[in-house]
Parts: C-alpha cells; sequence; structure tokens
C-alpha cells in the first residue's frame, strides 16, 4: 500500500487475506449475568405471568416484556460513547420503549447526536441477540421524538437468530490504550466487515495510515486543546465508577494523563501539543459510512446494531475497536471527512470514525450499571 490510497471500502468483494490473530477473553464473567437471568425469570414466574393459554393473552405477552427484560443484563454490555450507558427502558402491558436519559448525553463531542442513537441501537441489537438466544422474539420500530427522548419500541415478534452468541456480548471489551505493530491491515478491517453481515445501506471505509493518523492527530490537538470538549471528556473519565472510563482509555503516558488531570482552564498551545500531538499506537483508523437517506435519525438503529456487530466480530480475530467521538464532532474535519467518503466513490456521511488493533495489554471487561426500567 501506497500513503496516496485514500481508503478502501467495506463489505464488498473479498480480499483473499484472511485474519489469524488470536481470540481472547471469551468466557469471563458468565456466572453473573446467569444468577440475574435466573432470578429475573424466577420473580416473574412466581407472579404467574408466563401462563401461554389462550384465554390468558394479558399474561402471556406480560410473560414476553418479563423474557426479553431478563436479558438486560446482557444487553448492558453493548458499547455507548464514552460509555454514558444513556438508555431508559419503558415497560408497558405488551411493548418495551427504548429512550434516553438526557443527562446522559453529549453536547460537545456529540453535536448532532449521532453517536447517542447508535449508543442506542447497539443496545437494541445487543437485546435482540441475548433475548433471541433465550427464547423470546423481538420486533424493533424505531419512532424518534427528540422532546420525549424516545428512539424505538419493541414489541413480540419472531426470534432472531445472530451469528453471535450471548457469551461474546457478555464479554465484550473495547480496545483502549496503545495498539500493538504490526496494525489491522485495510485488508483485514475489510474483512470483518464482510464477515459481520452488515445490514443494507452501511459501508465501512478504512483508512491506510497516511491518511487516518492526520485525522486522529488533528481531532487530539482539538481534544485537549479546547476548553469545553476537554472539560466534557472530564466529566465522564470516572475512574473505578460503573460509567464513563477509566484513565486508561485517554491512551496517554500515565504522566501526560495526569498533566491532563491537573491541569484547569485553558491551555497554552504548547501544553494542547504535548497532549494531543503526535498520537502513538493508534492502530487502523475506519469509518461507518450511512449511505441511506440523510438526517434521519431512526437511520442511525441499524448503524449502532453494525457497529455491535462488527466489535463482536473483530474479537474473533483477535482485535478490538475504540470508537473516537471528538474525530466527528472536530469542526475542523468536517470537510475532510466528506471528502474522502466522496473520493472513496460513496454517497453517504460518516457517523462514527472508530480505530481497529489489537491491544499491548489485554483491557479488562468494562463496568456497567443496571439499565434504569420505568413503568
Amino acid at each position: 500500500m501506497t500513503g496516496g490510497n485514500l481508503g478502501r471500502v467495506g463489505p464488498g468483494r473479498g480480499t483473499g487475506s484472511r485474519i489469524v490473530r488470536e481470540q481472547r477473553g471469551i468466557g469471563a464473567g458468565i456466572g453473573e449475568w446467569k444468577v440475574a437471568h435466573a432470578l429475573t425469570l424466577a420473580r416473574a414466574r412466581g407472579r404467574g405471568l408466563f401462563a401461554g393459554s389462550a384465554g390468558a393473552h394479558t399474561g402471556a405477552v406480560t410473560g414476553w416484556v418479563d423474557e426479553v427484560l431478563a436479558a438486560e443484563p446482557s444487553a448492558r454490555r453493548a458499547p455507548s460513547v464514552l460509555n454514558t450507558q444513556p438508555v431508559v427502558l419503558h415497560r408497558g402491558e405488551d411493548s418495551i420503549g427504548v429512550g434516553w436519559d438526557p443527562a446522559r448525553t453529549l453536547e460537545v463531542l456529540d453535536p448532532e447526536h449521532d453517536q447517542l442513537y447508535l449508543s442506542l441501537g447497539a443496545f437494541i441489537e445487543a437485546l435482540v441477540l441475548a433475548a433471541g438466544e433465550a427464547g423470546a422474539g423481538v420486533r424493533v420500530r424505531y419512532s424518534v421524538d427528540v422532546g420525549l427522548h424516545r428512539f424505538a419500541v419493541m414489541r413480540p415478534g419472531p426470534v432472531q437468530r445472530s451469528q453471535f452468541g450471548a457469551d461474546e456480548l457478555r464479554n465484550r471489551v473495547t480496545g483502549v490504550g496503545r495498539f500493538a505493530e504490526p496494525f489491522a491491515s485495510v485488508e483485514e478491517v475489510e474483512h470483518l466487515a464482510v464477515r459481520a453481515g452488515l445490514p443494507a445501506g452501511v459501508r465501512v471505509l478504512a483508512w491506510e495510515r497516511a491518511t487516518g493518523d492526520p485525522l486522529a492527530e488533528r481531532a487530539h490537538r482539538w481534544l485537549f486543546g479546547t476548553v469545553k470538549a476537554r472539560g466534557e471528556l472530564r466529566d465522564w473519565l470516572r475512574p473505578g465508577a460503573d460509567d464513563g472510563i477509566e484513565l486508561e482509555a485517554l491512551g496517554l503516558p500515565a504522566w501526560r494523563a495526569r498533566l491532563f488531570l491537573a491541569a484547569q482552564g485553558a491551555f497554552d498551545e504548547g501544553t494542547a501539543d504535548l497532549l494531543g500531538g503526535h498520537p502513538r499506537g493508534l492502530g487502523t483508523l475506519a469509518a461507518l459510512v450511512d449511505t441511506g437517506a440523510g438526517g434521519d435519525p431512526a437511520r442511525m438503529g441499524p448503524l449502532g446494531g453494525a457497529l455491535l456487530r462488527l466489535g463482536l466480530q473483530a474479537i474473533r480475530h483477535g482485535l478490538r475497536l475504540q470508537p473516537l467521538p471528538h474525530v466527528t464532532a472536530c469542526p475542523d474535519l468536517r470537510e475532510t471527512l466528506a471528502s474522502l467518503v466522496q473520493r472513496a466513490g460513496l454517497r453517504g456521511r460518516v457517523c462514527c470514525v472508530f480505530r481497529v488493533g489489537t491491544p499491548q495489554l489485554e483491557p479488562p471487561l468494562g463496568r456497567r450499571r443496571p439499565t434504569p426500567v420505568r413503568g
């Protein structure tokens, strides 16, 4: 590959290259989910909600609600921007609404709410996956109401069997820290996109380092050099908490991370360059591109599901994904990203930029809080 190659698109024709990286991390943490799942089902059955006779329609539907909600401990493992975990579930007699908590949104790093909607879509994909494995079918209808903080409604439907298992979901980790060389090739990222079975209208555009690294560096400088962006990032830096990110997620050496935590107010150009300049161990940058109708928030649901599927496929090949919301939020990069999509022969827009690679140190299983259920 030469530095002039601006990017390749997947899924598409297979490249013939196969990934032989070692799979890691499947099998830990399953016991906690099984206990929670068993307790939820036991409580539901104790209330007589699983009657299946024709004369007990309401009880049967209510039983479906309980059975789907019993899969929540698995679904909460879905990725969300900065691990904000914005999902709020609304329990109905025969439905489950999916909304969000406005206090868990990002004003600066997600000005168009794309990352919020991707997070909600990833959660829905995870819930459908886990519920389907338990035998509960789910039909999803996206109905976005920004004023009511409503995103979708789920009702009983056919059982959907995913190519991914709930165990893989429960053990999913996000790539943090420096990625080890050699980095994943563009062909490997293309291969992941093909194998993940992404829905129609979703494309993956991967870049060679000559294109991807400058994008990340420009976004890093903006992130650490802009007071509001840096402050929003610091707000969600919550070591040891059940939400937010750990210090390692910044990808900074320890002394730079301490400088980031200690510094207040505006940075001078030298400090911003010290923190954001010349990031190392980035891995390979790629973008999730929406080639469908632009401007429809409901499109983000399937795209969020695609991001989850892509991450699970990557783990099968010993790779990890980490979304980089500051790349799409950086004002200076909007025209550049649009131009890269156009020059790759695509129509659409970049909804998410992420990096792919093998962490030098395997990330721990991230912390999660129970998803709020109202109603």
